[in-house]
This record gives C-alpha cells, sequence and structure tokens, in this order.
C-alpha cells in the first residue's frame, strides 16, 4: 500500500501512457456511447456502453456507478474516461425515474420511492447478471469503479457478485455518513456546523432511525427513507471481507465525504497486508478530485488501465 506521495510519479506515468496510447488508437478507433435499455424487475431500465470501435483487443469490463441525485448522468460518462486508453469498455445502468436531460432540480416519485442502498445494490447485481456482456463475463473479470453514494454501493456488489474482480472508488470511506457529518460538525465545517450543528444532526437522526420510510420527511435534499438506508451502514464491515484488488481515492478537503473517513481504511488495510489496497490522498483537493490547479479525477480514472491489468498493490 502508498500513500499519495509515493503513488504520484506512478499515476503520472500511467497517465502519460494512456494518453500516448489513446492517441496512438485514433487514427483507427473513434469511442462510442451506445445508449439501449434492460427489463429489471418488469421495468424498462436505460444503460448505456461506452467503447472503442472497432475493438477487437481484449479489455476488462468496468461497471460504472453514479453518485446521488437525479440529475441525468448517462450522458455525461464519457467525460470521466477521456484520458482512458483505448480500447474502454464501461457499461452504466441509470436510475430509476431520471428522464434524459434531467437537471437534478426536482425528483420523480418513482425514483425518491427506489432511491436507497439496497435497491441500487439489487439492480445493479440483476444489471451484472442480465446485460449480455456482462452476463457472459467469467468470474473475477469484472472491475466495478463507484464514485461518492456509487463508492458505498460498488464495495457491496463486488462482496455478492463473483465476476467482481477489481473495486475502485472515489469519494467515499470506510465510516458510516452519520459519523462523517458529526465529524465536520466537529471541524466547524459549514453548512454542517453552520447552520447546522452536532445536536441537529443527532436529534435528525433519532427522527430518521424512528420514521425510516417516510418520502414526506426530508433532510439534506433526500427523504428520510433514503437517509436510513444510507446513513448508519458500516462501509468497514463490507471491506473487511473483500478479497480481491481495491483502490479508493479521495480529496484531501473533500466537502461531502470526510478526509477521516477515507483514511480509516487506509488504517484499517495497513493492519492487513495481506490485502491488496492501495490509497490515494489527493492534496487539496475536493470531492470531485478537483484541486485549485489540478483536475485528478480523468487521470485516477485513466490510471486504472493499468492498474487492472497489473491486479497487484503498487
Amino acid at each position: 500500500m502508498l500513500a499519495a506521495m509515493n503513488l504520484c510519479p506512478i499515476l503520472h506515468r500511467t497517465a502519460l501512457a494512456a494518453t500516448a496510447a489513446l492517441l496512438a488508437t485514433s487514427a483507427f478507433a473513434a469511442r462510442v456511447l451506445d445508449e439501449t435499455t434492460i427489463q429489471i424487475d418488469g421495468q424498462a431500465r436505460r444503460y448505456y456502453h461506452l467503447h472503442d470501435a472497432p475493438n477487437n483487443v481484449p479489455t476488462t469490463p468496468v461497471v460504472l456507478l453514479s453518485g446521488s441525485g437525479c440529475k441525468d448522468f448517462g450522458s455525461r460518462v464519457p467525460f470521466f474516461f477521456e484520458r482512458y486508453p483505448a480500447p474502454v469498455d464501461v457499461y452504466f445502468l441509470e436510475k430509476i425515474g431520471i428522464q434524459k436531460g434531467a437537471d437534478g432540480q426536482a425528483c420523480s416519485d418513482a425514483y425518491n420511492e427506489a432511491d436507497t442502498l439496497e435497491r441500487r445494490v439489487s439492480d445493479t447485481l440483476t444489471f451484472i447478471e442480465q446485460e449480455p456482456t456482462l452476463k457472459a463475463a467469467g468470474t473475477r473479470s469484472i472491475a466495478i469503479l463507484g464514485f461518492s453514494e456509487g463508492g458505498a454501493v460498488a464495495p457491496i456488489v463486488a462482496l455478492r457478485s463473483p465476476k467482481i474482480g477489481w473495486l475502485a472508488t472515489g469519494g467515499s470511506g470506510g465510516l458510516p455518513q452519520s459519523q462523517s457529518f458529526l465529524i465536520f460538525a466537529g471541524r466547524g465545517v459549514p453548512p454542517y456546523a453552520s447552520p447546522f450543528s452536532r445536536e441537529i444532526f443527532l436529534n435528525t437522526f433519532a427522527a430518521i432511525k424512528a420514521d425510516p420510510q417516510s418520502l414526506d420527511k426530508a433532510f439534506f435534499g433526500h427523504p428520510y427513507r433514503y437517509w436510513s438506508s444510507h446513513l448508519f451502514y458500516d462501509p468497514l464491515s463490507t471491506y473487511a471481507q473483500l478479497d480481491i484488488p481495491i483502490i479508493a481515492a479521495m480529496g484531501e478537503k473533500d466537502e461531502s465525504e470526510a478526509i477521516e473517513s477515507e483514511r480509516a481504511l487506509r488504517d484499517y488495510f495497513a493492519g492487513h497486508p495481506e490485502k491488496k489496497f492501495t490509497f490515494i490522498e489527493y492534496p487539496n483537493a475536493g470531492h470531485t478530485l478537483q484541486a485549485p490547479d489540478k483536475a485528478n479525477l480523468q487521470d485516477f480514472v485513466g490510471g486504472l488501465a493499468e492498474w487492472f491489468r497489473s491486479g497487484v498493490k503498487r
């Protein structure tokens, strides 16, 4: 396991190699985003497949999981993989109740009803078992990449699906989200400390536990039903059961997930050197891995191709 300062030169070389590879293939390959539907629990669900055409080179399929909210995400998938070397093979299942072009300002009733941690996990597992290419994939042959909320979903999917051979996350960690909120409040970080406070959070947590299925009561832009499935889940209990290569990245100044949460993962795996875990902490970067002087997100994603090939600790 390497700290960010040791990993940066490797990532820099990997990013350069990724860029060179992409440029080298651009003469004969075009990156394509296909949109289609799949039936999950009797509902037609929209999903996207990002790939290079033509593509006759074997590659690692990647299942991508987005963060929270009801903004249309599918059309933005290519942005994240702009520095990923060809060939790319990415699959993204859109959440229930999100219309194409949705700006995320007003979530539908269908979205709110289905927006729970458990539903995202089960939908992703079903997607992997039903999408034709993913269904045909062998054991430990698929990578799963989750950002923010998706970073909480991805480890559970990795634990439950024998097809997942690599786990990568960005902007999520090893502590329950309720603890991150309290850490922010204790550090005086707005809005967790102002206008909110530790006392307000504790009272709200109790209210959510008392009415966990409510769609009418909301907090921080989500119904209680959503929060009851996310706030108190302990990710570390899932990570402890995984035996696949894991890479976790987070910005030092993440404003949505306390960096202490990611460091909890780092510290756990430091005590388990037999596990294949890599930790990256980007200095001065926020939740999207963006630092004032550098957009780390695309470098991180681009560097995953080499990491998938190696499958070992750096």
